[in-house]
């Protein structure tokens, strides 16, 4: 006799558990990001294709189980008004800082993604990277960031306050707005 848990058998429940659990999964698998840009790891066509449609490029660096990164997928980047914002001004491009593909760099250059991380300085996850429409890097933030907070560095970048500000006096000034 199977053992029951209310009015339905044990076994049942588990499997309904268990498919739940797959369907929740699967969710979070195949929500896609509108600003993440499909890549071949060519930074400098991918840096054309922003410059083109009038956008800027940042590279999200991360590493397979950093649990910051994952963060930033399931909690930030699922907000509506990060998704708005960024897919309006920016194309995202993801670097797997230990990753052994070929990547074509900004000069075009051949290395791989673990080499370009380290090119940059890049040791721990997430970092975003943004560059301005030249391809020059104007900021760098490492860690999880709130998706209030993401939004407003991404406005940094957007509107042009890298070249009047630095990022801490720009969050000081706007946060809460």
């Amino acid at each position: 006799m199977k053992e029951k848990a209310g009015n339905f058998p044990l076994e049942s429940s588990r499997k309904g558990i268990k498919l739940l659990a797959l369907v929740v999964l699967a969710f979070f698998a195949f929500t896609t990001l509108s600003f993440l840009k499909p890549s071949f790891f060519n930074l400098k066509e991918d840096l054309e294709d922003a410059r083109r449609d009038n956008r800027f490029l940042f590279i999200m660096f991360h590493q397979e189980g950093c649990p910051f990164c994952d963060k930033m997928r399931r909690v930030t980047f699922q907000d509506k008004r990060v998704q708005e914002y960024f897919n309006k001004h920016f194309y995202m491009v993801e670097v797997d800082i230990r990753g052994p593909n070929e990547v074509i760099d900004f000069d075009g250059s051949k290395t791989t993604e673990r080499q370009f991380a380290l090119k940059h300085g890049i040791r721990l996850t997430p970092v975003f990277m943004f560059l301005d429409k030249d391809g020059k890097i104007v900021l760098k933030v490492p860690g999880y960031i709130e998706p209030e907070e993401f939004i407003l560095v991404g406005r940094f970048v957007a509107e042009g306050h890298y070249k009047s500000k630095n990022v801490v006096q720009f969050l000081r000034e706007n946060k809460g707005r």
